[in-house]
């Protein structure tokens, strides 16, 4: 008898068959189940190291023992006409099939049935465990909005991982969806800062729908244990609060990128939407095929958006560690330049340093990529804000706008630099833009209400700054310049208390403005205020700053002085002086504030 033969003979194939099936049964369970349970990320991983040890010992204990009638017996001990491995094979096939009934059982509870990963998270609303569309929903086309488009919006993902710092990747797996499905034409999504708002909110689906003004919501979860992920996304009509698609994911992380192209597509086909071929092409772009230049690219983008200064230090570390890794990634070249861009505005690092360095990044990404509306955009930023070239930044802007018409920054920043161009009226219709992409971000209305605070609109102004904290509560920034709305309003009670919560969230010493405020009402005063503004180690000089303070006190020199002060240290906002009429109106003809406007490029 040949060795092949005695293979078969003694069931060693029937038991590697047996043992395989078994194996990648239990191997399911856990990995359903596991996230559940709360176990360990490294728990999968040890079943599955024990099931390849246990692999070569059942194959040797299925060659050197057999099972006889009186119990475990070495085969050499069991004679050949004694041997019962012919009923033992019977047996294993039978053991073999129900196991592979239990495979396809398993299959389809867990396709169409379960969905482990919501019931254990901590969701924003409590959803329907069926991952079938309801027979309602089945058949029927989903409404477009009054733009024509059907709007869908997509929640922050749960983080699942044990390690909370995984939280980035879930973050970055929702934002990537997100910037995915808003290149499609047919499709309206709010941006991320809107949708984000609703991060960890105990609101019911239907509520944060009405908010957000969608009709659909995608939201989901992330588990990830070292190079292993589960996804799991659900897309939700706000409507009727049942499922359109439901779906589970488990991959390696590698393969991230399919995982985000077959959810992508599943909610279009979901949505009963058309794609043409350039939104065909845009839902795969994602820049580089390189996994671990896309996990420090989503790191990056993670810290960025916090805008806190230390954040956007921190966050050029993963983003010069994802274009080392992948020198082609132009997407991570422009988020690396857009924070090197707003180091300097946060106060978080020197001006000339950091803008050679954004300009070097903008380069290499527009190098790349000659169409990124965000190097674009950013580029605008630098041209207008420290080049003093205000007719190419407004084309870069208005060129970043034509490639991505929903991109909230672009409208924004193009808003700002045509309202120091003194074109109010168009700045304010590219601001409100912005807010209809990105109706819940609080900087947008914060933004809004310093343009119209800058033209004089005193109430106007004061409802968007409202708008913002509305959103945010506890926006340091949009309380002290309400606080500088108060005191031009001649409202100094309601100046200090809004300049108090704003030094008490930004945490620093408003003694300054607080002697300022005095000095109003009492101008024997003046001259401490004064000493205490200049003493002040936060109180700096700058069109937005300093200069200000001095103009509401009268003392116009002192003004120009802060104003030429800042202009040569590269303030980043003394391009702004043009516009801030209801400011400098008083000094506006003066030589020295001519002069300055003459270097920025800003007179005729």
């Amino acid at each position: 008898m040949s060795f092949f033969e005695e293979l078969k003979r003694r069931n060693v194939f029937r038991v590697g068959a047996a043992y395989a099936v078994a194996g990648w049964l239990l191997m399911q369970i856990v990995d359903v189940f596991a996230p559940a349970l709360r176990l360990p990320d490294w728990f999968p991983t040890a079943v599955a190291f024990l099931l390849l040890l246990g692999f070569p010992v059942a194959l040797f204990f299925a060659w050197a023992f057999e099972i006889t009638p009186e119990g475990i017996k070495r085969e050499s001990e069991v004679e050949h006409d004694a041997s019962v491995t012919h009923e033992t094979a019977a047996r294993l096939d039978r053991v073999t099939i129900a196991l592979l009934v239990l495979v396809a059982g398993f299959v389809l509870i867990d396709r169409f049935v379960l969905n482990v990963d919501h019931q254990a998270e901590p969701q924003i609303a409590t959803i329907e465990a069926d991952t079938q569309a309801p027979a309602a929903a089945v058949g029927t086309t989903p409404a477009p909005s009054e733009d024509g488009k059907i709007s869908v919006a997509v929640l922050p993902f749960v983080n699942m991982s044990d390690d909370a710092q995984n939280e980035y990747f879930s973050d970055g797996i929702s934002e990537e969806l997100l910037n995915v499905l808003v290149k499609v034409d047919s499709l309206r999504v709010p941006s991320r800062t809107s949708s984000f708002t609703f991060k960890g909110s105990e609101q019911t689906i239907i509520e944060i729908g009405k908010a957000l003004k969608v009709d659909h919501v995608l939201e989901g979860s992330v588990r990830k244990a070292g190079n292993r992920i589960r996804v799991t996304a659900q897309l939700i009509d706000v409507n009727t609060d049942t499922h359109l698609w439901s779906d589970t994911y488990t991959r390696e992380l590698d393969d991230i990128f399919a995982v985000q192209d077959e959810i992508s597509q599943s909610i279009v086909q979901a949505l009963q939407v058309t794609l043409s071929g350039t939104d065909r092409e845009s839902i795969s772009e994602y820049g580089t095929d390189n996994a671990e230049a896309y996990n420090k690219y989503l790191l990056g983008r993670h810290m960025w958006n916090s805008r806190a200064p230390q954040a956007l230090l921190d966050s050029t570390v993963p983003l010069l560690e994802a274009v080392e890794l992948d020198p082609q990634f132009d997407r991570a070249w422009a988020a690396l330049a857009d924070a090197y861009v707003l180091i300097p505005e946060y106060q978080a690092g020197p001006i000339d340093e950091n803008i050679a360095l954004a300009n070097e990044a903008i380069a290499k990404a527009l190098a790349i990529n000659g169409t990124s509306a965000r190097a674009l955009t950013s580029r605008g930023y630098v041209k207008s804000m420290y080049e003093y070239d205000i007719p190419g930044a407004l084309a870069d802007f208005e060129q970043a706008i034509a490639l991505d018409p929903k991109y909230p920054t672009a409208h924004q920043w193009y808003g700002e630099i045509l309202a120091v161009d003194r074109r109010l009226d168009e700045a304010l219709v590219q601001i409100d833009k912005a807010i209809e992409l990105d109706p819940l971000a609080p900087i947008i209305h914060h933004v809004r209400g310093w343009l119209l605070q800058g033209d004089g609109q005193y109430e106007a102004a004061k409802v968007s700054y409202n708008n913002a904290l509305q959103i945010d509560p506890h926006k340091a920034h949009t309380y002290l310049n309400l606080a500088s709305l108060y005191t031009k309003m001649g409202e100094y009670d309601l100046a200090r208390e809004a300049d108090n919560r704003g030094a008490e969230l930004w945490g620093f010493d408003n003694t300054p403005f607080r002697l300022l405020l005095d000095a109003l009402e009492n101008p024997s005063l003046k001259a401490k205020a004064i000493q205490a503004i200049q003493d002040s180690p936060v109180f700096v000089d700058g069109a937005s700053a300093n200069a200000q303070l001095y103009m509401m006190l009268g003392e116009h020199e002192l003004a120009l002085d802060s104003l030429e002060t800042a202009f040569e240290r590269g303030d980043p906002y003394a391009i702004h002086m043009n516009r801030l009429d209801s400011s400098y109106t008083p000094i506006r003809d003066h030589p020295r504030f001519q002069a300055l406007l003459r270097k920025m490029n800003l007179l005729p």
